[in-house]
């Protein structure tokens, strides 16, 4: 690049004069078809009006605004001629210090110093084939009026970077419209600082982040050639740029690329060929709440009518779909390999042939899949109490009567809501813990079956479970009873019934005077039988024996003189929740006469079951 000068002549007072030497331009030369950014060195003070054979020129009726910040801005009209291009206009009387922006139309109406300088990049620019939007290469000089009126020259400084891009032959008369979107504010309100050697552009982040090109003025879509777009000189962090064409269709390229930042550069965007980037959509599927896996969706060829190809691989690179056909792509979750994607990054690699024969393969990297999948857990487990309730099971008296009271059976936690080609597919793996004391007895199929296991109270237990599915946990919880039903005592002893009576051994308890009773849980008010096999002897002195159960009297036995009553009914009765106890009591005896002559009653065994 050569430097270009613009030389101010002030011929009167108020009048000014710029002069602009054409330069020759060879950075036009690149032949790039990818979207990468190609930075074309600039010297500082080159400003660009037009191009013609490669030579930056003014162009005839060219305007530019003059500020002596004391007024409004002034209005210079350019004249050209061999060797330069002057302009003339009008600034305040006594103004030793000036400002131009060019072009007029772009430049704010009014500046108070140099530090205050602003124009308008427009957001919808009109482009020109191998040249720029016409009047909107927005430069900026400053100068000094010589006070003898000899000319004053300053030197133009582009504020803004161009970005350049080609419209391919195939592509010609196609598009009606581009618009590029970048990260960060490229057009709107310029803020330009020139109080240095050289001016400071800034632009609000509150400005467009896109530009909208349109074809040149009287031509409805682009020809094939080279553009130059002008943005706000702003480093960008990648880019897009959207098609439109005269049919209505759509195309998107984009990049990540870092590039710009510098102002009166050219950064080449390469082709702007007409190829889609196909659109990525996977989703979990399910059929009537259950996981079925997840399908794959890639919409919108890379070049419409043709077959392509699509190859998805995980973080791991392993291939877990592939695609192929022609328009939108479609794997479904009926994958025999991998039915069910898990989340997490994929790669989307996928090729096709250009209408010239070319096979082009990209790669779209890192999709970040973030579904998690939905799907539930059940914990089952059972009791006595279970069966006699048919709480998870059919109620059924006699299996309930039939259990060891104090067991919890056969724990288990099943996932539910995941369809079986997922659950008995090896890639996927599922963890199941447990908060209880069960040890895993069998997995298979989603079931994790536990060994039964004994407990020591008489209370509700809390059973949970949880299994943990591709980040995604599933909880279940039961809650099970321990009434102490069925219940056997033959005799009661002193380990597990309360009362001081006068002698236990293991063939019965011989109570004088005595109570002894026998508490259980009671979740609720429970229909019982209890059944009593006990012998009362009266001697000389009688005694009354009584069975209750939650205080209420079931049994009650007054021996006549010197006799022996034996009893073992069973008794239909209620044991209640606020009073689940069984008691048995003696109104009188004399322990000091023989046991086996004076007044005692004589306990063998009391039996308490569900009815």
């Amino acid at each position: 690049m050569t430097t270009m000068t613009k030389k101010i002549y002030y011929i009167l007072p108020l009048l000014v004069t710029l002069l602009l030497g054409a330069c020759t331009d060879t950075a036009f030369d690149d032949d790039s078809q990818q979207l990468v950014p190609l930075t074309i060195d600039a010297q500082a003070g080159e400003t660009r009006t037009s191009l013609s054979e490669g030579a930056v020129q003014w162009t005839e009726g060219d305007e530019i605004a003059v500020y002596d910040f004391k007024a409004s801005k002034h209005q210079f009209a350019g004249n050209i001629t061999d060797d330069a291009t002057r302009f003339v206009g009008q600034i305040t009387a006594k103004t030793e210090s000036f400002a131009a922006i060019y072009p007029y139309d772009l430049g704010s109406e009014t500046a108070a110093s140099y530090s205050t300088l602003s124009a308008t990049l427009p957001t919808e620019q009109y482009m020109l084939a191998d040249g720029f939007p016409a009047g909107q290469n927005i430069s900026v000089a400053k100068g000094k009026r010589n006070i003898d009126g000899s000319p004053s020259s300053v030197m133009f400084y582009n504020v803004c970077q161009l970005l350049r891009f080609t419209v391919p032959a195939y592509a010609a008369n196609k598009v009606k419209s581009i618009t590029f979107t970048a990260p960060t504010a490229v057009a709107g309100k310029l803020n330009i600082d020139y109080a240095g050697d050289l001016p400071i552009v800034s632009i609000a982040s509150s400005e467009s982040k896109t530009i909208t090109m349109l074809p040149p003025r009287g031509a409805t879509t682009f020809a094939a050639g080279t553009y130059y777009l002008l943005t706000a000189p702003v480093q960008l962090e990648g880019f897009s740029m959207t098609m439109r064409t005269s049919d209505e269709k759509t195309y998107r390229l984009a990049s990540s690329t870092t590039f710009g930042g510098q102002a009166g550069r050219i950064y080449s965007l390469g082709n702007i060929d007409l190829v889609n980037t196909p659109a990525i959509s996977v989703a979990h599927v399910y059929d009537n709440g259950v996981l079925q896996g997840t399908r794959v969706i890639l919409t919108g060829a890379p070049i419409e009518g043709q077959a392509w190809t699509a190859t998805i691989k995980n973080s791991s690179g392993t291939t877990v779909r592939t695609l192929s056909g022609i328009g939108d792509l479609t794997s479904n979750e009926s994958d025999a390999s991998w039915p069910y994607l898990p989340t997490g990054n994929y790669t989307v690699a996928y090729s096709y042939t250009t209408s010239n024969e070319k096979t082009i393969t990209k790669t779209v990297p890192n999709f970040n899949f973030t579904e998690k999948p939905r799907f539930g857990l059940t914990l089952t487990a059972y009791t006595s109490f279970s069966y006699y309730k048919g709480d998870g099971v059919d109620k059924n008296i006699v299996t309930a009567n039939g259990l060891d009271p104090m067991t919890i059976y056969e724990p288990k936690a099943t996932i539910t809501g995941v369809a079986e080609r997922i659950l008995t597919n090896s890639k996927y793996t599922f963890n199941a813990t447990n908060t209880f004391n069960g040890s895993l007895n069998s997995s298979s199929k989603g079931v994790y079956t536990y060994k039964n296991y004994t407990v020591s109270k008489y209370q509700a237990y809390t059973l949970s479970a949880t299994v943990a599915f591709d980040g995604t946990n599933s909880s279940a919880s039961k809650t099970l009873h321990i009434t102490g039903l069925p219940y056997k005592a033959a005799p009661p002893t002193s380990s597990d019934w309360s009362g001081s009576p006068n002698k236990w051994n293991s063939d019965y308890v011989r109570m004088h005077n005595n109570t002894i009773s026998k508490s259980f849980y009671a979740p609720e008010d429970m229909s019982v039988t209890v059944r009593q096999n006990v012998a009362v002897r009266r001697a000389t002195v009688g005694t009354t024996y009584t069975l209750t159960c939650s205080g209420t009297e079931l049994s009650k036995i007054e021996p006549g003189y010197m006799t022996t009553q034996e009893d073992g009914s069973s008794f239909p009765t209620t044991l209640t929740a606020a009073n689940p106890t069984i008691s048995c009591d003696n109104s009188y005896g004399n322990p000091a006469t023989l046991f086996d002559e004076g007044t005692h009653a004589k306990i063998y065994s009391i039996i308490v079951q569900y009815r």
